[in-house]
Formats: C-alpha cells, structure tokens, sequence
C-alpha cells in the first residue's frame, strides 16, 4: 500500500519508492529470494486475534539487520525510522497519517524496539533456513558450477543465522 500524504501524493510516493537508493537496493536483494515459502508458512499461521505483521517483514529486517552490520535490533530500529520508504517496502502495516511526511506514522507503523527484539530473537530459525537453502537450490539450477559456491554461502549463513 502507498499511502498518501499532505506532501506527496500516490504518484509522487510510488516515484520516491522507484528512485530510492536504500529502497532499490534491498528490493534487488530481495527479489533474490524465494518469499513462498514464507507465504506459504504465514498462510498456515492461526489467524486468530488481531493481524500480526507479515512474517516476511520480520525476516527482511533480520537480513538487513545482518547486511547493514548491526549487531543490536536498537541499531536496526534506529536504521528503519531513519528511512520510511524502506518500511513500506519491508511490507509493515502502515499506521495511516495524512499530516506526516510519508503519509503514515513511522514510530506507530514500527514495532517498539523491545518488541523488535523479541520478535528477532524467537524469528522461526527453520523458516530463514529454508527460505536461504530454496534459493541456494534456485541458484544452483539456474547456474552451472554453483555447487562450491552455495556451499560456501549456506555455511556463512548459517553461521549468521545460529548467533
């Protein structure tokens, strides 16, 4: 969803979200991605009570927190209220503003640093390696010789991923 806000509008937005650098930076990264086995995983999700935030947002600010470096969630959080157009494309449910900037509330929109902790630090380990090893698999497909390669790349990752 684009919001739209007293600033910009629909068109404008969906222009900044084209011309952002850190936005098409992750975007070309993510697409790398598999992101149906989340689907699939959030589809299977009991969707009692209030609706939680896509799981696919919480593992994409897990794969920025570890390519940007940031060794708190403190750092990541700090990273996200500093770039809004990056949280609408994390996929967050926006808490809709038309007074500010971006159109929504970007610290309402967030979840609190706490929670962005505990969320991270309980993140389904097996989803993340599944989503990395399918792609990994995708890759090894589509490009001949991969196999040192991918091997080398899913043990730094799991590494990363069981710190």
């Amino acid at each position: 969803m684009i919001p739209t806000s007293g600033l910009f509008d629909q068109s404008v937005m969906s222009a900044l979200l084209e011309h952002d650098p850190v936005v098409q930076h992750y975007r070309a990264f993510f697409a790398l991605l598999d992101w149906s086995l989340v689907d699939d995983f959030q589809a299977q999700r009991s969707p009692r009570g209030r609706p939680a935030y896509p799981q696919s947002a919480y593992l994409k600010a897990f794969l920025i927190r570890q390519c940007e470096g940031f060794m708190y969630t403190s750092q990541l959080h700090r990273f996200l209220l500093k770039h809004p157009l990056l949280v609408i494309e994390l996929g967050f449910h926006l808490v809709l503003d038309p007074s500010a900037p971006y159109g929504f509330d970007i610290q309402q929109t967030l979840p609190c640093r706490y929670w962005f902790t505990q969320k991270l630090r309980f993140l389904d380990r097996s989803l993340l390696q599944a989503l990395l090893h399918a792609t990994v698999a995708a890759l090894q497909q589509e490009i001949a010789g991969l196999d040192l390669f991918s091997y080398q790349c899913a043990s730094t990752c799991q590494g990363k991923i069981d710190q």
